[in-house]
């Protein structure tokens, strides 16, 4: 290429200069954007078609967890870090190659990088137009009732139910134990005990662990075999004076909770207090106070949530207002006068929910963040006590703490931090740690807000939606070989009964999961990329620059979106706008790599011709010849005219493109689903006003930064369609290092 000196240090094609000076030498800026108009539509077409593309190929991006990153990495600050390096380093080598003369260096290696790229778009594009991402609706095939509160779940697929029934003078409890063996239809076994003494209203609670269930209603406390629900030992909670019952010593409000350990039976009463009895296998009935504590914050009297003996000296214990693991130690210091002389108990783990919430929900069972099967975990001792207990909040928040039995104390308790999965519901009324597809791998199932949501894998994807009743209070999964059932348990308004439904679930139902590689659409897409490349080498007319580049753009804008949260993509875009108004208006080094671009005709630069005689070969071929050193010979004409048009032809940068359209795309790769594809149109629209007014400059014929003013409209019109349509959560960043 030629080169002509622009007076400011800096040299680039005589071709460039000349048509920047017409242009500054035309009309006023409504003439020369009329006259410019048939290019600047033209990119304003191939910048609204790349991020359609972009967004149409996406879903095989979600599906295939496509994230450069991994999901984590898609909230972390230093890969944006790392992403700035790589462009720097990029542009740095490219501009030392064309200095030092080797613009066959660049032109094939580009290649290299292009195949690659074109990859990312053609090999999708090609599924897309096979694939189904639609799924069949869950539907409810059944709902019956069956008498009794639920207590708890049991075992993988079944539950637990209590009724009371009243008599002349003591009312007792039915105890019924359901699951999927015999289609709900009858209770696998049936128990009745004594539940109190005039008083119909008091609640039942159930405490589990490996072999019992241990009830207690008040006035008594009993244990059950929990397979075959065998009467295993019974106490009362008082004693009769004078025919009376009157609570044992220090038993207030009667038994609320019991803890069978084998040799003792821990109860707490309504007051928050703990107490140890000894217990006689060769005396039944008969228990002996051996300790006592204080076990304050969980307003037991309040209900249970979850009572589960995970050890035998270590019991989790939730209510709505704490969760905690108790130590079941053997004795206490000695007591004093008063509630005062009471020490508290000893808590390992304790958490407290959220402000203004609640506990709602509690499961233990296999943690998915094992690190190997639930087999393999069963057969190690260093792994065959450890579990996941799952706290569901009616605040939206669901917390994991991972116990692992074969450590002492404390530090048997961690909490786990790969659950991020705030705003998944904005209430929880259920949650259930599973295994639907019989991998040996636990999942989640996360219900609230009248959707029960399959988080599956150790990244939690959201595998699958159904839609469930808004007071569910317990959902699971009902399996039976290669069948499967969502069970929905909720109360029924009104009487002691509780409603099941039940659906089948099928492989239609679930949406396409995990990287998807058909073989004759891979070859499609190999084959397209080929193409086009060859194409490129032999022709490479501007027609063929700007299909390539909008195929490329648009996978570069789906692959960036679904890597950074709109958070992280606004630093990107901050970042590189900043660095864009650096490298074209300061070092001007921006100007060299797109004069080098446009000689080589490579689809780094989307050209828009003014008219339809334009040849972008002829043009940079034009640009190549010497510079004539001749004197001009005088113009004869008397009046100037304008040059003709249909010559020349606007350019853009791609990343122009795909910096807006990765904030497009983000939008509705990470935001509510509910709103997320209206703040991706206002971030569209915002950064097409953008491009509006960078063409009232580039009309005045200088080259201009694109980035600032394309950048800036793009984050504009998230955060306005972010106000208009999610309210200030879109102020909800959830970022880190």
């Amino acid at each position: 290429m030629s080169d002509a000196d622009t007076g400011e240090g800096r040299e680039v094609s005589q071709r460039f200069a000349d048509v920047e000076d017409e242009l500054r030498q035309g009309d006023n800026l409504g003439a020369l954007m009329a006259e410019q108009w048939r290019g600047m539509a033209g990119m304003a077409g191939m910048f609204v078609a790349t991020i359609a593309l972009a967004m149409y190929i996406r879903p095989y991006y979600d599906v295939g967890e496509l994230h450069a990153f991994g999901a984590s990495g898609a909230t972390q600050v230093r890969w944006v870090l790392m992403e700035l390096i790589a462009i720097f380093a990029f542009t740095a080598l490219i501009i030392f190659l064309a200095r030092w003369g080797k613009q066959y260096l660049i032109k094939y290696g580009m290649y290299v990088v292009l195949t690659l790229a074109l990859m990312y778009t053609m090999v999708p594009l090609a599924h897309m137009l096979v694939l189904d991402f639609d799924t069949d609706p869950y539907v409810v095939e059944s709902a019956e009732e069956r008498n009794g509160v639920m207590l708890g779940t049991w075992g993988d697929d079944g539950f637990i139910l209590y009724n009371i029934s009243a008599g002349n003078v003591n009312t007792s409890v039915d105890i019924t134990a359901w699951d999927a063996s015999n289609g709900y239809a009858e209770p696998v076994w049936a128990a009745t005990h004594a539940h109190q003494v005039n008083d119909v209203n008091s609640p039942v609670s159930m405490t589990s662990s490996a072999e019992y269930l241990t009830f207690a209603s008040g006035a008594y406390a009993w244990s059950l075999d929990i397979d075959s629900g065998e009467l295993i030992e019974s106490f009362a909670c008082y004693t009769l004076d004078n025919g009376e019952p009157v609570p044992l010593d220090n038993m207030f409000g009667g038994c609320a909770i019991a803890v069978s350990t084998g040799d003792a039976i821990y109860l707490a009463n309504a007051f928050d207090e703990l107490i140890r009895y000894r217990t006689f296998d060769e005396n039944p009935g008969v228990m002996t106070q051996e300790a006592r504590w204080r076990i304050p914050g969980f307003l037991t009297g309040d209900g249970v949530v979850k009572s589960h003996l995970l050890d035998a000296d270590e019991w989790s214990l939730t209510t709505a207002a704490q969760s905690a693991s108790v130590l079941l130690e053997t004795t206490s210091p000695s007591l004093g006068l008063g509630l005062g002389g009471l020490n508290n108990a000893t808590y390992l783990t304790q958490h407290a929910p959220a402000a203004n919430g609640s506990f709602t929900s509690v499961d233990i069972g296999w943690s998915p963040f094992l690190g190997q099967t639930i087999e393999e975990a069963k057969s190690q001792p260093d792994t065959r006590h450890q579990r996941l207990i799952l706290l569901g909040e009616s605040t939206g928040a669901v917390t994991g703490v991972e116990w692992n039995g074969s450590m002492d104390g404390e530090d048997a308790y961690t909490v786990q931090d790969r659950m991020n999965l705030n705003g998944l519901v904005s209430s929880v009324s259920s949650v259930r740690i599973t295994d639907l597809d019989n991998s040996s791998n636990s999942d989640l199932l996360v219900v609230g807000d009248g959707q029960a949501h399959w988080l599956y894998t150790p990244s939690l994807i959201n595998r699958a939606s159904f839609p469930v009743a808004e007071d569910a209070a317990a959902v699971f999964f009902a399996l039976d070989g290669d069948k499967a059932d969502l069970v929905v348990l909720s109360s029924v308004e009104g009487a002691a009964a509780t409603l099941v439904e039940r659906g089948e679930l099928t492989t239609d139902m679930f949406p396409l999961y995990g990287l998807q590689l058909l073989t004759g659409p891979t070859l499609a897409g190999l084959v397209a990329t080929l193409l086009l490349l060859v194409l490129l080498v032999v022709h490479s007319e501007w027609y063929v620059v700007n299909t390539t580049g909008v195929l490329l753009g648009a996978g570069v804008c789906v692959m960036l979106g679904v890597t950074f949260v709109p958070a992280l993509a606004i630093l990107f875009m901050i970042l590189a706008a900043v660095y864009d108004f650096w490298a074209v208006y300061k070092s001007k080094h921006m100007l060299d790599l797109a004069d080098t671009m446009v000689g080589l005709r490579l689809p780094i630069l989307l050209v828009a011709p003014q008219g339809s005689d334009y040849s972008l070969i002829e043009e940079t071929e034009r640009a190549k010849r010497p510079v004539s050193t001749e004197p001009r010979p005088a113009p004869v004409v008397a009046k100037p005219k304008r040059a003709k048009k249909g010559s020349e032809a606007m350019f853009m940068g791609l990343g122009d493109i795909i910096f807006p359209g990765m904030l497009v795309l983000s939008a509705i790769q990470w935001l509510d689903d509910s709103a997320a594809f209206e703040v991706a149109m206002a971030t569209l629209v915002g950064s097409l006003l953008g491009y509006l007014a960078l063409m009232t400059y580039v009309a005045r014929g200088k080259a201009q930064a694109g980035l600032p003013l394309l950048n800036g409209g793009a984050i504009l019109g998230f955060f306005i369609g972010g106000l208009l349509f999610l309210g200030g959560d879109i102020f909800s960043f959830n970022i880190s290092w």
